[in-house]
């Protein structure tokens, strides 16, 4: 029986900053997560403004509303990074992400893993379908996994890499993957507010919101909790 499984995502990762040598240049202030020094000391940089002299932007969170939302100077974000490891999402999602060219993929290979016994990712739209419909949307799939099965038994006397690499193009899009994706903050914050639009597919929409809210520890200025 093919198991339906739902999405994850998780922070494996995220920039960390060296105190001693920030400090020799601005204070650290205790309320910023470590990207948001980091951040801070990038935009400051830019003006040799370390010492604060602004009071309105003295602190690092309206600095940073200012040079980012209102000035829109969003470079200073491409400094700090963050990875984050999708769970039970389908081919599908990976087409839609891997559009955002600023973000790096490591992605589960179908020419290396066997997928006899694939999980299925639900469409959206059909999970809110009586248990019949979504019955027989599990059964189509599992017949493009038995068909898989086939050819693979069919180009038993070839090695396995080449096996799988024939036999995936019989997979449904509704196939889990799973992937490890890093992107600075910049890049992760376009994505999440262009894919999160109600016209953006629908199973993007959900996961983003859920990256969001692994991004929020990253930094809630820029990810915060009422978007995510």
């Amino acid at each position: 029986m093919t198991n339906i499984v739902t999405p994850r995502v998780q922070l494996l990762a995220h920039t960390k900053i060296d105190e001693k040598a920030i400090s020799e240049w601005m204070s650290i202030q205790e309320a910023s997560t470590d990207a948001e020094t980091l951040l801070t000391m990038a935009g400051r940089n830019c003006y040799r403004s370390f010492h604060r002299p602004n009071e309105a932007t003295y602190d690092d969170a309206d600095y940073l509303r200012r040079t980012l939302e209102q000035q829109g100077h969003w470079s200073i974000a491409e400094h700090a990074t963050a990875t984050l490891y999708f769970t039970g999402v389908s081919r599908a999602f990976l087409t839609e992400l891997t559009r955002h060219r600023h973000l790096s993929f490591s992605v589960e290979s179908q020419r290396f893993i066997n997928a006899n016994d694939a999980n299925i990712v639900m469409p959206p739209a059909m999970r809110d379908l009586d248990e019949e419909d979504q019955d027989g949307f599990l059964l189509l799939a599992e017949e493009s996994i038995e068909d898989y099965k086939a050819i693979q038994t069919a180009l038993n006397h070839l090695p396995k890499k080449q096996r799988n690499e024939a036999a995936r193009a019989l997979l449904p899009n509704a196939v889990e993957t799973r992937m490890v994706v890093t992107g600075n903050l910049r890049a992760w914050n376009e994505v999440i507010q262009r894919r999160t639009q109600p016209d953006a597919d629908a199973e993007i929409q959900q996961v983003m919101r859920l990256a969001a809210q692994e991004l929020h520890t990253v930094s809630p200025i820029i990810f915060p909790k009422e978007n995510s």
